[in-house]
């Protein structure tokens, strides 16, 4: 029996064997370790003596016991430790085929036959496959559970337990609620999404918590009647009696003004008690009550968002995308969002900084901290991430444990309760949890979200932390115009605070708040402790030399990380990531940093923030400088590249020093940037001017010919054609296509979906997938409409043949059924060289399919010629533009129909196929000038002037 690997990652303990900690199960990261060793060893199992299952492409070991697999996940009952599910971890490279899959598939099942397990997974980190091994063995074919999440310890839990149940997207319910709400009442973004928290809070809490606690008068459901029988019940209205009766309960079961019971937290703070003084709930924008608008007057509204929430169905099982992305979808619908940007950090920055930290690898009790929380992401999303902190809240004996302490902190009472909120979305499946007490939940909360706003303007910077702090993870709210009151604020600060003299303590000499929290940051760190701050570029180029002098006294720097412009909502200022390390002695050796420049964060950097996975530099980065931490860094004497990535170099920490600029920007090339598309070659000021005059003058003369031709094309004679009219037309929509089908069956058949951008894909399908489910890629071109999506609802394009539209897509082509039927009829008789009236309706289109041999074919093609399917993109889209619709007018087929399009005639009344074509060329050249305009204004604030 050889136990080296278990001995060697310190899996056997005094005590028996012991895994690393998985939520409420136990892991064992292996690869070497043999079936047979683990049972010796004490796991509680027998392995198994032979094996029926058969395998394709693996090659399994002739004796079970001597399978090995890279992962064995426990559970531990009583005294014995019961192996549940094993693991094959692949390198992405060798999962790439149908066939790899297939082998790594077989692995993990023989693996987890041996063990006697019922569940099997496969992963390369990113993807996981989830396998239901027992079933697989009595068919002798793969069987996979019907899950798609990511491994959690949730996931695993309802995977052994057999839960795993139907998981729900709340987003478009969030799109619908806001809109009605801000109809209503004409709230900022702020106020509608605390009323939308605190309604979805409740419909939360009614699914998940029981009658004991929630009793079925305060739930939900009991607003469930019609207005007049309720308010012969009740004596009152819906919104009244939630306000008076239902509210006033939830906020009893969450109380506000409750002590903070972990010893730990307040000593962060040099603080002998911190009281709570917020709920999960107080933020109801229909209690903005005046003389003439009362609370009763918005019943109607408030029944209908919660039928909306009713019509959705239950909030048991969240999508974790939706608990991150929540807070992002209301920041988007504002026009004033730098109330809301100043505590918001994009999704996908949050994902890459947690991945640098590292938070997997701290020791129990280590203090993760946010001195700048806003909506708590970089101490929430942690938890959802398997590489991070799942399953770091549990709850013993009726309180609250956390192994890495989170801990953040708000001045802003508005944003503290959403953070809770948040938290509490976060916790769900302990919310379920019959053995977790609503006082334990709301002891978390308030253990973690630490509200100090004793000194409003100062908040969390009147209360250092000092030598306490592991990590740290912040954007603190940066700003330099009016920051002197903060200044102020301080000299006026009387007595100590955590035993220091605020006015001495932040006295550093920067400007601006960064400036700031930056001294806060560096005086909280532990010897070795880390923090990863959002800051801005204007920081790092300031000629700060007392500021910088004490803090790389403190402190070395790790990183400085270059963000895309308009990485945030709020801002297109630059920005980027700092990472400092504490020092541990005075005269430490500085390493070389680690710079990055992150052109792309895996989402468009505009309002609708389309999800881009392949392009994302700043996931790379993170990747990188992992990797960087992990291994002794080179010496260099130069900025050199790391890794052979163009967008990572190491750069020398002298070019750090007091006196230098931090950003990363010169250690580029001009050269380099070029390549890079980061930045315009350099251009004379003499000759961008005249660049500038030729451009403005050719589009200027453009625009006059576009809007000339324009009038002269649309000046004849016009008729209007009715979409529904079936002997011009066929509307259909598309066909249902999910994302986990994108993933699992990859090809090169492109899906669109609702997007405002042309060329935006949801994915590419497999072509034997479709035609497994009766499915077949566009024969023709088309026209499409978005009948969905709050900004895409309505954008038309023109679609080549040969993709897949999905079913929140209508199409339109301007032929019939009956003229697409018969040219297919003639086409399959040619092919069979038989008569045309030999060819039976009913099969023709398997029978083209099977003779014709034809795909992806051109307009030339079409079954008509008389409308023009350019033009009738150009057409439909203004009468969708005239005629305003809006998100909550969805243009499904059926409103499709009765829509109208004006087509150029002839003077005998025939449709005039050159004028169309003659007026949508004319609109392209024109959205071509519109692209130029939209250019040289990009090009003239990006170039560079020599």
């Amino acid at each position: 029996m050889s136990k080296e690997e278990i001995v060697k990652k310190g899996y056997l303990t005094p005590n028996g064997l012991r895994g690393k900690r998985f939520g409420d199960f136990e892991l064992l990261e292996l690869g070497s370790t043999t079936v047979s060793t683990l049972a010796q060893l004490g796991l509680d199992f027998t392995p198994a003596a032979n094996i029926s299952f058969p395998t394709k492409r693996y090659k399994p070991p002739k004796r079970p016991s001597t399978c090995r697999p890279d992962a064995v996940y426990l559970q531990r009952v009583d005294s014995r430790l019961v192996p549940i599910a094993v693991a094959e971890w692949k390198d992405r490279s060798k999962l790439r085929s149908e066939e790899e899959a297939q082998e790594a598939a077989e692995q993990a099942i023989v693996a987890a036959l041996a063990m006697g397990v019922g569940i099997a997974i496969t992963t390369d980190g990113s993807r996981f496959r989830y396998l239901d091994a027992a079933a697989s063995a009595t068919s002798g074919e793969v069987v996979e559970f019907d899950e798609v999440r990511d491994l959690s310890p949730a996931v695993l839990a309802d995977l052994h337990r057999g839960e795993s149940g139907l998981v729900r997207d709340p987003k478009s319910l969030a799109e619908t609620v806001w809109q009605t709400i801000w109809h209503a009442t004409k709230a900022e973004p702020k106020d509608c999404l605390l009323t939308f928290v605190e309604i979805f809070m409740l419909k939360f809490l009614s699914d998940n918590l029981p009658l004991s606690v929630l009793p079925a008068d305060f739930r939900f459901e009991a607003l469930l009647l019609d207005p007049e029988d309720f308010k012969q019940q009740k004596g009152t209205s819906q919104i009244e009696y939630y306000v008076n009766s239902i509210r006033p309960r939830v906020k009893q079961i969450f109380a506000d003004r409750l002590i903070v019971d972990d010893d730990k937290v307040s000593e962060l703070f040099g603080l002998a008690t911190i009281t709570s003084h917020t709920s999960i709930i107080n933020g109801f924008a229909f209690l903005r009550s005046s003389s003439t608008v009362t609370v009763s007057s918005y019943n109607r509204t408030f029944c209908e968002i919660l039928d909306a929430f009713q019509e959705f169905g239950s909030l048991t099982n969240i999508d974790p995308e939706f608990k991150l992305r929540l807070y992002e979808m209301f920041l988007r619908r504002s026009a004033r969002q730098q109330r809301l940007g100043q505590f918001f950090t994009p999704r996908n920055i949050v994902k890459s900084m947690v991945k640098m930290a590292q938070l997997s690898s701290l020791p129990d009790d280590s203090v993760v901290l946010d001195p700048a929380a806003g909506v708590g992401g970089f101490l929430l999303e942690p938890l959802l991430f398997a590489d991070a902190l799942p399953g770091n809240i549990q709850f013993v004996d009726g309180k609250p444990r956390q192994r890495v302490k989170l801990v953040g902190v708000e001045v802003d009472v508005d944003t503290n309760i959403l953070a809770k909120a948040n938290m509490l979305l976060h916790l769900s499946e302990l919310v379920r949890d019959s053995s977790t007490t609503p006082a334990a939940l709301n002891q978390a909360l308030a253990n973690t979200f630490i509200l100090l706003n004793g000194n409003e303007t100062l908040g969390a910077l009147e209360h250092p932390p000092r030598d306490s702090v592991d990590v740290i993870l912040t954007n603190p709210p940066y700003v330099t115009q009016g920051s002197s009151i903060y200044r102020k604020e301080i000299e006026h600060v009387s007595g100590l605070r955590n035993g220091a003299v605020l006015k001495d303590y932040y006295d550093n000499g920067g400007l601006g708040v960064e400036s700031l929290f930056l001294r806060y940051i560096s005086g909280a760190l532990r010897p070795g402790g880390r923090a990863f701050v959002i800051v801005p570029l204007g920081l790092l180029n300031r000629t700060a030399h007392l500021m910088k002098s004490r803090l790389l006294a403190e402190c070395n720097i790790i990183a400085s990380i270059q963000l895309p412009r308009n990485a945030f909502f709020n801002t297109a200022q630059p920005t980027y990531i700092l990472v400092l390390e504490k020092r541990r002695v005075m005269n430490q050796s500085r390493p070389p940093v680690f710079c990055g420049l992150a052109r792309t964060i895996g989402e468009t950097l505009d309002y609708e923030r389309v999800a881009t996975p392949e392009e994302n530099d700043l996931a790379l980065l993170a990747d990188l400088f992992v990797q960087f931490l992990k291994t002794s860094p080179p010496k260099v004497d130069r900025p050199t590249l790391y890794q052979d990535s163009p967008i990572a170099k190491l750069v020398p920490s002298a070019e750090f020093a007091k006196d230098e600029r931090w950003d990363v920007v010169r250690h580029w090339t001009d050269e380099e940037y070029v390549a890079l598309g980061v930045r315009t070659e350099t251009v004379e000021r003499a000759d961008f001017i005249k660049f500038a005059e030729d451009t403005l003058m050719d589009l200027l003369d453009e625009l006059r010919q576009a809007r000339e031709e324009l009038e002269s094309l649309t000046a004849g004679d016009m008729t209007q054609i009715r979409l529904s009219n079936a002997a011009r037309f066929q509307i259909r929509s598309g066909v249902r296509i999910r994302n986990v089908d994108l993933r699992e069956n990859p090809g090169e058949v492109p899906v669109y979906s609702v997007f405002t951008r042309r060329d935006t894909i949801k994915g590419k399908i497999s072509r034997i997938w479709l035609s497994d489910r009766g499915i077949r890629p566009e024969l023709f071109p088309s026209v499409t409409v978005m009948a969905t999506g709050a900004s895409a609802v309505g954008t038309v394009f023109f679609r080549e043949s040969d993709c897949v539209m999905t079913d929140d897509v209508v199409i339109v082509q301007p032929w019939s059924r009956s003229a697409e039927r018969k040219w297919k009829k003639q086409k399959v008789a040619d092919a069979l060289g038989v008569p045309v009236d030999t060819i039976v309706d009913e099969e023709v289109d398997d029978a083209f399919e099977e003779h014709a041999g034809l795909t992806g074919l051109s307009e030339a093609d079409a079954p008509s010629q008389e409308i023009d399917l350019h033009y009738l993109a150009v057409a439909l889209s203004q009468t969708i533009a005239q005629g305003g619709y809006l998100y909550e007018a969805k243009l499904y087929t059926k409103r499709v129909g009765q829509l109208s399009v004006d087509v150029p005639v002839m003077a005998d009344g025939t449709l005039d196929l050159e004028r169309q074509r003659k007026i949508a060329a004319a609109a392209k050249r024109l959205d071509a000038i519109r692209s130029r305009l939209e250019e040289t204004g990009r090009w003239s604030k990006a170039v560079r002037l020599a």
